[in-house]
């Protein structure tokens, strides 16, 4: 998938910037942060996704609740990019157009200096996708609830269940196309694989499915789409960033910063190799099964650049394994080397 270069309206970024002003929001708030968040700018975003092998239904479970009072249900799938000449292998939640974006934004009453606050059912899980989707598209105050819904109900927080309330409308304006530095198409990806990653002008992609997948030991849970991986990508399991659920704890929460700095230095290759390319500015490309769980890894960053005040340059592949994988002349490397 190939976007043109977005055409940016300065005049939708200059309106945002005087409604937001220059406080920025965090990246990363627990359920005590959200609750004494001013409700009157702030809205609650249901984005829960789950496996295509999954029983769950996000839809279901959001309509009959739990959910935190007020949330709306932005779903990654409906507002996902179709047209067969942007989307040919009529993949899931891949980035919309700025108007489709706009007009999901306006059906839930969403503005361009709302505070949204984005939730999962799982912990984190989906929650990141849907930041880095409004983020590409230039909404800067998000923030992702840390633990989702559960760790929500685990302090306590009040929840609604049953019928959904009126939604409201709004007026909205977003960006023609997503940010164009942020995303990368399958010629560019092919294009990068042809190189050896050793070369300095070679993109480091990391492959955030699980293990077994990336060597092709195990298989994929889309049926008859092989595993293994592209030519000189490197594994990180989306699972490494994560506390994961327990009988004490069922929900998944991102470590601590310092914890996501050694995490992501270890997948690019060690320490002296993250600070290596991050003063180059070269960029790492973050890949999983969909495009889903790329999403943790691109977030983690974010928040070690939130906190240090700089981090890697970084990209999403948006098809990811799925739309590279269907692709009868793409090259797939089965094993434990990225080569």
């Amino acid at each position: 998938m190939r976007f043109p270069s977005p055409t940016i309206d300065f005049t939708v970024l200059a309106r945002r910037a005087l409604s937001t002003g220059t406080k920025r929001v965090p990246l990363l708030i627990n359920a005590k942060q959200y609750n004494e968040l001013p409700k009157a700018t702030t809205l609650p975003l249901d984005v829960t996704w789950h496996m295509p092998n999954s029983t769950r239904s996000a839809v279901a479970e959001y309509l009959s609740g739990p959910r935190i009072p007020g949330a709306r249900r932005f779903d990654l799938d409906a507002v996902a990019e179709l047209e067969i000449d942007k989307n040919p292998l009529s993949l899931t939640h891949m980035l919309p157009t700025g108007k489709r974006f706009a007009e999901e934004c306006q059906k839930l009453g969403i503005r361009d200096e709302t505070h949204v606050i984005l939730y999962d059912t799982v912990g984190i899980f989906s929650s990141p996708r849907a930041a880095y989707t409004f983020k590409a598209f230039g909404h800067d105050k998000v923030s992702v609830l840390d633990g989702g819904l559960p760790a929500y109900i685990a302090e306590g927080g009040e929840v609604e269940m049953g019928e959904v309330g009126d939604q409201g409308e709004s007026e909205y304006q977003a960006l023609d196309e997503p940010k164009k530095e942020w995303v990368r198409s399958y010629e560019e990806i092919v294009a990068n694989s042809e190189k050896h990653i050793s070369d300095p002008t070679t993109e480091i992609v990391l492959d955030h499915r699980p293990l077994a997948r990336y060597t092709g030991e195990a298989p994929e849970p889309r049926q008859g789409l092989s595993s293994g991986h592209i030519p000189n990508s490197l594994p990180a399991p989306f699972v490494a960033y994560l506390d994961p659920a327990s009988d004490k704890k069922p929900f998944s929460s991102y470590k601590s910063v310092p914890e996501l700095k050694q995490i992501l230095a270890k997948a690019v290759g060690g320490e002296d190799t993250f600070e290596e390319i991050q003063e180059q500015g070269r960029p790492v490309v973050f890949s999983c099964g969909s495009g889903m769980t790329a999403a943790i890894g691109w977030l983690a960053n974010e928040l070690i650049t939130e906190k240090e005040g700089k981090g890697l340059k970084t990209a999403i592949y948006d098809e990811s394994w799925t739309g590279y994988a269907l692709r009868k002349e793409s090259k797939i490397v089965k094993g434990n080397s990225p080569v």
